[in-house]
């Protein structure tokens, strides 16, 4: 039924949406930000007589090194301003929850040892439990 995500079909309807739907809009002024930023600090660097190394240079504006993409400057001045959600790291489950709701460690600690002195594995390694 094409629930893959490199189905050919949700792949054409990926980039109906970004060349034609609401994402082009998004995406268009995106490069057109980021297209005048770097039109600017080309122009700056050919008025003070330096050369361009390559498209990707650093703009130096008061003493610091900064390469803004994407509006990233409302980001770096207050980071709690932004609405991105952090999805890195662990989130805590339902039974993570519960365990610190009584006091104990969220994570159980393993107590084991291998026969190679460090700490045992959480299962058993070999035939699955389960056959198929």
């Amino acid at each position: 039924m094409a629930k893959s995500l490199r189905s050919k079909v949700k792949r054409a309807f990926r980039t109906k949406k970004r060349t034609e739907g609401v994402y082009a809009a998004t995406d268009a002024a995106r490069l057109n930000r980021l297209n005048a930023k770097l039109a600017g600090v080309i122009s700056k660097q050919h008025k003070e007589g330096n050369e361009v190394d390559d498209g990707l240079e650093t703009s130096k504006l008061d003493g610091q090194d900064t390469m803004d993409l994407d509006g990233s400057e409302r980001a770096q001045t207050n980071p709690e301003a932004s609405n991105h959600v952090s999805t890195h790291g662990p989130r805590g489950s339902r039974r993570e929850e519960w365990r610190k709701s009584k006091g104990m460690d969220p994570v159980p600690k393993r107590k084991g040892m291998n026969r190679q002195g460090g700490l045992a594995a959480r299962r058993r390694a070999g035939r699955p439990s389960r056959r198929r």
